[in-house]
């Protein structure tokens, strides 16, 4: 065995999620203003010299691809081939962020991957150019590569990180379900078609220059709250309708759906008054965790 490197992968939420547009391609064209959060995925990733180019990746969650299929198994093969470097790797992956829930760990995985090898390898390759291999791999995957709060815009493409962004906190719930983003998606596209989906008004989206109102506290944060996947989301679970109503009667300033679901999440006063949150929802069998955002991710370059 050879060197070895750990390092975390956070999850995100998506404080604003717009639809603004679709591309011939099929692709949905999003703004989104997201940021990483403290619930992390480990990453442990060790040099084997004597495997040139193998690859071994092992994960403690069942049900979980262990292999091609897993994005940090796709994230290192395409880091190799595009560094055309010749050494093997073995991976353990520590799963903590829930599958299927909009918080972006497969994604995130994927990222502190690539990030990961490039000090690892010392390849020393800039973070534009790891996170274009990233979006080859997922929409998410170069907003965690900046790692910062970020305005994210087009299909994932464009990212511009926020200069500061307070520390909120969050209690994050998870349904016992995942969604598929490709069916809510679809969802929307055929509410959008029969008229009767939450159309994104380009006018009245959240600017780079109106966001220091919210950083400095002279409007609320709650303002900023608004997913226009999760109508679509709730009318397939309408357990998220019931979800989000529990975090407001639980005292949450507010609450939406992060991505294309099926985790909420709501903003709290205070850590100490989300983790009293938290703890009184586990208590009804709902996944949940309290949580604060972070203005720079562990795992980026």
């Amino acid at each position: 065995m050879g060197t070895t490197l750990s390092v975390l992968a956070p999850a995100k939420v998506n404080l604003s999620l717009h639809v603004v547009g679709r591309r011939a391609d099929g692709y949905h064209q999003l703004r989104s203003l997201m940021v990483p959060v403290g619930l992390c995925d480990e990453i442990r990733l060790t040099v084997v010299s004597d495997r040139p180019g193998r690859i071994d990746l092992a994960c403690d969650t069942p049900g979980i691809p262990a292999g091609e299929d897993n994005l940090v198994h796709r994230a290192a093969r395409l880091f190799l081939e595009r560094t055309e470097t010749r050494s093997g790797l073995a991976i353990e992956l520590r799963k903590r962020i829930p599958a299927g829930s909009g918080l972006g760990g497969g994604s995130s995985d994927a990222a502190a991957t690539l990030v990961a090898l490039d000090r690892l390898l010392g390849t020393a390759r800039p973070a534009s150019e790891i996170a274009a291999w990233g979006l080859e791999l997922g929409a998410d995957v170069p907003f965690f590569i900046y790692g910062r709060p970020a305005w994210v815009e087009g299909i994932g493409e464009v990212v511009t990180p926020l200069a500061e962004w307070p520390t909120v906190a969050l209690v994050i719930a998870c349904p016992t379900f995942g969604l598929s983003t490709a069916e809510i998606y679809r969802g929307y596209d055929a509410a959008q078609a029969a008229g009767v989906g939450p159309g994104a008004s380009l006018t009245n989206l959240p600017s780079l220059t109106s966001i220091a109102k919210f950083t400095s506290g002279e409007r609320p944060l709650r303002e900023l709250l608004v997913n226009d996947l999760e109508a679509v989301a709730a009318e397939v679970h309408p357990e998220l309708r019931f979800l989000k109503g529990l975090l407001m009667q639980l005292g949450a300033e507010g609450a939406v759906m992060t991505g294309s679901g099926s985790a909420m999440f709501g903003i709290w006063p205070t850590r100490a008054a989300a983790e009293v949150a938290a703890g009184k929802t586990r208590g009804r069998g709902i996944w949940a965790v309290a949580v604060e955002t972070l203005n720079v991710s562990p795992a980026a370059g």
